[in-house]
């Protein structure tokens, strides 16, 4: 059964351990007078941390897409160092994704608006901040178990 969530959600999810793997930016038009800023991450989301005994863990794992809606003032901080062009770039897995609540904000006046930090564990101290009105996730296909945290390219839909 797909999953959808969205910002009502946040407290009871975790984004620990996932793979992203995928960014995109979903702009309006405003010749079109379409007004929308959306920050869309393709994610390998680890929907359980599965004991599997003598203290061995699997994962179930699905291919989702995360969408922050409204998005404003974009940082991304992702350095993998200079390694002289011997070191390949790497998917960026997730440490932790928070939120803070901006009282003073100018974008979305009829809901609450919020400061977004995603901290990646790879590369070691990277972030993504921005400001966002809330997010929506959805799984793209049902969780599999798997001995690994994330799924092998040819596993993820599109």
């Amino acid at each position: 059964m797909l999953q959808t969530w969205t910002q009502a959600d946040f407290d009871r999810m975790s984004w620990h351990d996932d793979t992203l793997y995928g960014l995109r930016f979903d702009v309006g038009d405003p010749e079109r007078n379409t007004w929308h800023s959306n920050l869309v991450l393709d994610l390998d989301h680890i929907v359980e941390w599965v004991c599997a005994g003598a203290g061995d863990m699997r994962f179930r794992v699905a291919p989702a897409t995360l969408t922050f809606h409204d998005v404003t003032d974009l940082r991304i901080d992702v350095d993998f160092g200079d390694s002289g062009s011997r070191t390949a770039m790497n998917e960026l897995a997730i440490d932790d994704i928070t939120r803070q609540r901006v009282v003073d904000q100018k974008i979305c006046l009829d809901r609450p608006y919020f400061r977004w930090r995603i901290a990646l564990t790879l590369p070691r101290g990277g972030a993504l901040a921005f400001g966002a009105s809330g997010f929506t996730q959805t799984l793209r296909a049902d969780p599999v178990l798997l001995d690994r945290q994330r799924l092998a390219s040819s596993e993820r839909v599109t």
